[in-house]
Parts: structure tokens; C-alpha cells; sequence
């Protein structure tokens, strides 16, 4: 049975950039949310929220590949719809032992209805501190440069593989239809 979950390669350099960025960020800086608020029983991390309008160069870049994979990801499934960057877009950091702990879907309430698609791209190596998708029986292993694509409904509700010994950090954001000109 088909996944619909798409796994694309990126400059590890880049995976280093935003680690930096997320290291330096004040600005955009906060305890990870899930739709309940902050509860780390849920999900433990730091979340560094940029935006689609950023000018730093290494968010730019990130743009520019991420742009490339999910051109690939529509094109293979044949999705007629043309798809942009949700407004907000987050580069995580785990801690050892923290995670978004429980299985979630992207697609869960009025103010997420409007996502179509989920990438996240694994900055850093995490053995056994991938992702396991619950209904497709998959895990995925966090391994650095590797971006993932696939919907957001609750056909594809995942979670984190929490490491005890090592941190992740991770970008993750959502990208919904654009809006036709009438």
C-alpha cells in the first residue's frame, strides 16, 4: 500500500546553518506548543519560529530546497492544487528525552484545517530518534539532510521516537493550498 510519505535529500550544511540560527535566535524563541499549550508530558522542546518573509540568507536558502522537494512531491502524485508555506514555520530543538511525545495529526482543528502538506527535515543524526508514522507502520529514522514530505490528516498521525541519550533538532512546518485569483 502506497505511504504518501516522501523522503528527499538536503546540503548538511545547511542542517548545521539552521542549528546555528536556532542556537543565536532570541527573538522567535519559546517552550514548544502543541493545539493544548505547553504541557512537556506532550511534547518537550524549544521552538523557533521564522517566517516566510524572513531575508536571513540560510532561511532563504532553505526556502529555495524545500521549494524543490515539495515541486517533486506534487508532481509525483499528480496534485492539482498549487501549494505555498504556511506563515509559520519552526526549527525545534529536543532535548535527551523530550520529543513530541504522543501521536498527533498536523489537520486537527479550525485554525490548522487549511493544511494539506507536513515537511520536516532532520538537522542532526539521532540513532533509534526518528519518526513513527501509526497507521502506515513505518518509522523513520532521523538521519541529517533527510526531508520529509506527507498530508496532514489524521491517515498520517505520527509522533517522535524520543532519544535518551542524544538531542534532535528538527524544522517542521505545513503547507496549505494557495488561494486561486478570481
Amino acid at each position: 500500500m502506497e505511504s504518501f510519505i516522501r523522503n528527499y535529500s538536503v546540503d548538511k550544511k545547511l542542517c548545521d546553518n539552521l542549528i546555528k540560527y536556532h542556537k543565536v535566535n532570541t527573538e522567535y524563541k519559546a517552550e514548544g506548543e502543541t493545539s493544548r499549550g505547553v504541557n512537556k508530558n506532550l511534547k518537550d522542546s524549544i521552538d523557533v519560529r521564522f517566517y516566510n518573509q524572513s531575508k536571513d540568507k540560510n532561511i532563504v536558502h532553505f526556502f529555495r530546497v524545500l521549494s524543490e522537494g515539495v515541486k517533486k512531491y506534487v508532481e509525483e502524485f499528480n496534485i492539482e492544487f498549487a501549494v505555498i508555506t504556511d506563515t509559520i514555520n519552526l526549527i525545534q530543538h529536543y532535548p535527551k528525552n523530550g520529543g513530541y511525545k504522543v501521536f498527533h495529526s498536523e489537520n486537527v482543528s479550525l485554525g490548522s484545517a487549511h493544511r494539506r502538506l507536513v515537511y520536516m527535515l532532520y538537522l542532526n543524526n539521532v540513532p533509534n530518534g526518528g519518526t513513527e508514522f501509526k497507521y502506515q507502520n513505518i518509522i523513520t529514522q532521523a538521519v541529517k539532510g533527510n526531508l520529509l514530505i506527507w498530508p496532514a490528516d489524521f491517515t498520517h498521525t505520527h509522533r517522535g521516537i524520543i532519544s535518551k541519550t542524544k538531542e534532535k533538532y528538527i524544522v517542521t512546518g505545513w503547507f496549505k493550498m494557495e488561494q486561486p485569483d478570481y
